[in-house]
């Protein structure tokens, strides 16, 4: 899963879909996941999927690349069906068709609409310091992401994990995942101090849809 790219299309594309206000998009975003929830219909979150599919379509988003994040839940979807003793057919057929027709409608608002927008809009509803920790977490991905492929180039240059002596792999594989902990840390640590040195105080100003193109 390529984040840069993700972070690419929200911001830069032109679609119809991109053009609309991120207002608008959250709050139809609300009342389908209240419309999913409330009313147990395959039917309806069948359609609701099929409906993100079509608007993706014309959007100029990559269905694949739609596809891909919408079937991230049903790995966990699979691990809760273990975990439950008696569930019917038509149980697991709904949770499934429902667990998609959620993550198609969110992984949608988020292939078209720019973080700032999304932060920019739940500062009118949420506490400034939780809009601001939000945003800040969100970026904080971006730097987790950069130090997992810093720490796969390193392990691949070193000849990789060998497998075939595995105490030695989880030793070297738990070494690489604790200095990818330390350096989030680190960073995370550093940019905070440079925000406070800046005047930070807990609050982010979003300036509009012009300031971030």
């Amino acid at each position: 899963m390529d984040l840069y790219y993700i972070d690419y299309l929200s911001v830069h594309s032109q679609s119809w879909l991109h053009r609309l206000p991120a207002w608008s998009k959250l709050i139809a975003l609300l009342l389908i996941v209240a419309a999913l929830i409330s009313v147990e219909y395959v039917v309806l979150d069948v359609a609701v999927l099929l409906a993100m599919i079509i608007i993706i379509s014309t959007a100029h988003i990559p269905l694949r690349l739609f596809f891909a994040l919408t079937l991230y839940p049903v790995v966990f979807l699979v691990l809760l069906y273990l975990s439950i003793g008696e569930l019917t057919l038509a149980a697991a057929l709904l949770l499934a068709t429902r667990v998609l027709a959620i993550s198609s409608s969110v992984i949608t608002v988020f292939l078209s609409t720019s973080y700032p927008a999304i932060f920019g809009t739940l500062q009118w509803v949420l506490p400034a310091f939780l809009v601001a920790a939000l945003f800040y977490s969100y970026r904080s991905i971006f730097i987790i992401f950069d130090s997992f492929n810093d720490m796969h180039i390193a392990l691949h240059l070193r000849g990789g994990l060998n497998w075939r002596h595995p105490l030695t792999a989880l030793r070297t594989l738990g070494m690489a995942l604790g200095h990818v902990l330390v350096h989030a840390i680190d960073i995370s640590e550093r940019t905070a101090d440079g925000l406070t040195l800046r005047g930070f105080r807990n609050r982010v100003y979003y300036l509009g849809e012009t300031d971030v193109r």
